[in-house]
């Protein structure tokens, strides 16, 4: 047998156990990434909604959308798809392949990003529901613009 037979042989191998061992993990790496991507349309919805309280322009460069924010986002998503695959390889090589951590990593991120669509959603939102989220739920407004709800209920002369 020759060395590149044999290399060839090892890498049909390798990557057939590669597959089987992360092909569970694409259907959740799919749920997962749409979950990302409506935590980043309601965090424009959230800038809009900023934008539109305090149209003086004074924002505007805080709620732009950006490369280092999309950049973030990248960065997440690559944080989630290394977990689910850690979580396939431990699945299937040491608990027995029955997908069960693949599930609960998998649910823990779909949590993580409910919560940040329902933060996104609730601040700076003047429905009767938002209001009761934002007693549990941290308000984003601070976080984009360093301004808390109050301040920017003073500012706006629509609450007056």
């Amino acid at each position: 047998m020759q060395y590149n037979e044999f290399f060839r042989i090892a890498a049909a191998a390798a990557g057939g156990w590669l597959w089987m061992t992360l092909g569970p993990a694409v259907p959740y790496g799919v749920v997962c990434t749409l979950m990302v991507g409506a935590d980043l349309i309601t965090a424009r919805r959230l800038a809009r909604r900023l934008r539109r309280k305090m149209p003086d322009g004074s924002v505007r460069r805080a709620l732009k959308l950006s490369s280092a924010g999309l950049g973030r986002a990248v960065r997440t998503l690559g944080r989630i798809y290394g977990l689910l695959m850690l979580a396939a390889m431990v699945d299937a090589v040491i608990v027995g392949g029955h997908g069960l951590l693949l599930k609960f990593a998998a649910g823990a991120v779909c949590f993580w990003q409910s919560v940040s669509i329902l933060e996104n959603e609730a601040a700076c939102n003047p429905h009767p529901w938002a209001r009761i989220l934002r007693r549990i739920l941290i308000d984003k407004t601070e976080r984009y613009l360093g301004v808390t709800l109050d301040e920017l209920r003073k500012s706006d002369p629509s609450e007056k």
